[in-house]
């Protein structure tokens, strides 16, 4: 299953559950295509599993899924060019497009199978792949300038090429194809206005039929091509948008809004609609006949879709709602998302929402099922944060007219706006920018209020707003990062202007004996690599690790930063001799996001070189994993944040949202959770063996049931593992190991065992 506790060492992709991309059938298989995941639907049996680029497939990123019946198999197509073909539940990547030198797009449009061969719509042309040998027989350049193909088909002995704003045709038995001197375009099709484009192709009955889209809502149509002139299949005889079309029982399909329809040409230039399938939620993106009464549906917000005597069923994965992700908090196993962003420092409009993901299920809050939200205009959800001491309330902050709200057993309880709080609005966007939040030990609410002149703000248990200027220069800024750490100190990040760190002495209403210090790239005042400091966070030693654009440093014994004179809070960067070279690790790697694991070792997120894990003092590189050696989506890290009750990293890449199960977590000293896994250990395991909800840092032993001693380690926080072998390297023996655990502060006990079958 892909939503299941995920071994040690392994990753998991969290793909969006509803958003068909494509669908495909063949041998009594649905196939529905998501962006980063494939459900395999067996229509028998109701048996599902998932296909991704975790457990089989070479990429993410999916554009669209074929069954070719010749050669019995599912071909899959990227948006980078690269080709899946899995059959009997083996994958054979096709990477010669993606490893090509063409120029142009190389994403793959769409398949086609025909005469024994599939043929493959790409950015730059057609490419025609053996189905058996699986490999490119020829590729075809309908146009002079590599103009993407979106769609291919075939009738009347020749091959119709679509591009977005023309339709070009060859004789298929034509050898020089590759010439496109050799294709000729098709004189009748509709005219397109500025905004208008050819959107997809169908034959029936040797007649060609027109997909043409335009942006403007129920403006599409479906054409019938004569010589003789257009015949309008549809045109606005429905409010609703249309996806695609196909055939079926020498019907036309029309894939819309809301569900599927069926004409039947009567008369040249007369056309009757001889069913609708009506599905819930809009955009169905392609549809797939059994006969008359049942349809399988892709659908673009429900995922796949069974309509069967006029009856619909919803089948789909676990995942989150919507594909948009941005900022990530944890309290106590929960994580919540918010899919909002930030182009520079501009609103997006994104209305993506809050995702909550607890005990292995995905919840969404939004405008449209919050009553408080209905209406508003409310938009760019771009941070969120926790109750320590109650995890079902949680603060979300947004970009817009609404810009901090509360939310309380997933029920937005309150909005607060510059009408009804201390929040300042920015007066030319109307709206305000709440980039961070975090409950202090109070439970007062703090926040980055960007864009003012008193960028630090507070809502305090009693409903009471205080404001802090903090610094002149962090006024009107965007305050990238905001914590708080153990002696109440408040540390702020923000683009060009370095570090801040305030400290209001738990006296709330008096600022008079406030301390204040900056920290930025001056010799004396910090010397951090760039004053564009994208991350910051406090670690289990106290000490402050800080990612800029330019690399990363550390600032020791941070609680004493207000006792430092000039010069001696200045950050340390960590170097390594290399090839008789002394260099910076990491160099000049733009950081976007630290988190500190139960070991206190540090899990760091780049812009473009993927992600790294160092040791607790940094010197060492423990793992580095990017998109081109690991399932990572992709080497641009977004945000961070870890599980530490599992130890799980959630992953917000650019191309979505993956985890990865790693090997530390947060110590318990009372062993009342302790949990081993797998167990019993199966003779075919070649993964971690796992023990959890240890004291922090702890030495661990096996032993067999005698006393002997199999294997040692020590614990990273409240997590140890063991591969299955003894100390010299050999697999053990079946049998029942026991596990004893020593804290270096403590006495040792026996927290479990473990039956390992070999």
């Amino acid at each position: 299953m892909l939503y299941s506790q995920i071994p040690t060492g392994n990753w998991r992709i969290h793909p969006l559950s509803h958003k068909t991309i494509d669908l495909a059938y063949g041998n009594g298989v649905i196939y529905n295509a998501f962006e980063n995941a494939i459900l395999e639907y067996d229509v028998a049996t109701g048996d599902k599993s998932t296909w991704t680029s975790v457990n089989a497939l070479s990429d993410v990123s999916i554009t669209c899924v074929l069954f070719d019946t010749y050669s019995q198999g599912l071909f899959v197509g990227y948006e980078n060019g690269n080709i899946d073909y899995i059959k009997n539940n083996k994958v054979t990547n096709i990477p010669a497009i993606v490893l090509s030198n063409v120029s142009g797009l190389k994403k793959v449009n769409n398949f086609n199978a025909y005469n024994q061969k599939v043929y493959c719509s790409t950015g730059f042309g057609i490419v025609v792949i053996d189905p058996i040998k699986l490999e490119v027989s020829d590729t075809y350049y309908p146009t002079s300038n590599s103009t993407s193909i979106i769609d291919v088909d075939f009738a009347n002995d020749s091959i119709y090429a679509l591009t977005n704003t023309t339709l070009l045709k060859a004789k298929l038995s034509n050898p020089t194809l590759a010439d496109y001197g050799q294709w000729s375009q098709e004189p009748n099709l509709p005219s397109l206005s500025s905004t208008s484009i050819y959107k997809d192709i169908a034959f029936l009955n040797d007649e060609l039929y027109v997909l043409q889209q335009d942006p403007a809502y129920a403006s599409d149509s479906v054409f019938c091509v004569k010589g003789t002139g257009l015949e309008y299949v549809s045109q606005n005889s429905f409010n609703l948008e249309i996806y695609s079309i196909s055939t079926f029982n020498d019907q036309i399909v029309v894939n819309i809004d809301g569900g599927t329809l069926l004409y039947q040409k009567i008369i040249d230039g007369l056309y009757s609609q001889t069913n609708f399938y009506p599905m819930s939620g809009s955009g169905v993106v392609k549809s797939h006949f059994i006969d008359e009464n049942e349809v399988w549906a892709g659908n673009h917000y429900k995922g796949l879709i069974h309509f069967k005597n006029g009856g619909q069923t919803n089948i789909s994965i676990a995942g989150p709602p919507k594909d948009e992700f941005y900022r990530m908090a944890y309290n106590d196993g929960k994580i919540v998302v918010v899919g909002g962003g930030l182009d520079s420092k501009f609103m997006t409009y994104s209305h993506s929402g809050v995702y909550v993901f607890d005990s292995e299920a995905w919840t969404l809050i939004d405008e449209y099922n919050m009553d408080l939200w209905e209406g508003q205009q409310i938009w760019d959800y771009v941070s969120v944060a926790i109750n320590p001491r109650n995890q079902e309330e949680i603060a979300v902050g947004t970009y817009s007219p609404v810009p901090l709200s509360l939310i309380k057993d997933n029920e937005v309880t309150e909005i607060f706006s510059g009408d009804n709080s201390e929040i300042e609005v920015n007066a030319t966007s109307n709206a305000t920018l709440i980039s961070n939040l975090q409950y202090d030990k109070d439970d007062n609410i703090w926040m980055t209020n960007c864009f003012s002149s008193y960028p630090l703000k507070v809502y305090t248990s009693d409903d009471n707003w205080y404001k802090y200027a903090v610094s002149s220069s962090f006024m009107d800024k965007v305050i990238n990062r905001f914590i708080i750490d153990n002696n109440g100190f408040k540390w702020m990040s923000a683009s060009g202007a370095g570090i801040v760190v305030y400290d209001d002495k738990s006296t709330l209403t008096d600022a008079s004996d406030d301390e204040v210090k900056v920290i930025n790239n001056g010799t004396n005042t910090g010397a951090l690599p760039s004053n564009d400091v994208n991350a910051i966070v406090i670690d289990l030693d106290g000490d402050l690790w800080i990612g800029t654009e330019s690399g990363f440093a550390i600032l020791y014994n941070a609680s004493n930063i207000f006792n430092a004179q000039a010069g001696e809070y200045n950050v340390q960067r960590i170097k390594l001799e290399f090839e008789g070279n002394v260099e910076y690790l990491l160099g000049n790697t733009n950081i976007t996001d630290i988190e500190v694991d139960g070991g206190n070792r540090k899990w760091l997120g780049t812009a473009n070189a993927g992600l790294f894990l160092l040791s607790a003092d940094g010197t060492e590189i423990i793992q580095s994993f990017t998109a081109e050696d690991s399932p990572l989506l992709s080497n641009t890290i977004i945000d961070l944040q870890l599980n530490h009750q599992t130890g799980e990293l959630f992953i917000i890449t650019d191309k979505g949202l993956i985890s990865y199960r790693s090997d530390a977590s947060e110590g318990y000293a009372n062993y009342s959770n302790v949990k081993i896994f797998p167990n019993p250990v199966q003779p075919n395991f070649a993964g971690l063996i796992t023990i959890q909800g240890i004291q922090y840092d702890s030495d661990v032993k096996i032993t067999d049931v005698a006393g002997n001693l199999v294997y040692k380690t020590t614990s990273n926080g409240g997590t140890a593992t063991w591969n299955g072998k003894t100390l010299d390297g050999q697999r053990v023996s079946t049998g029942v190991y026991l596990i004893w655990t020593a804290p270096n502060d403590g006495k040792g006990r026996k927290v479990g065992k473990v039956v390992v079958i070999n």
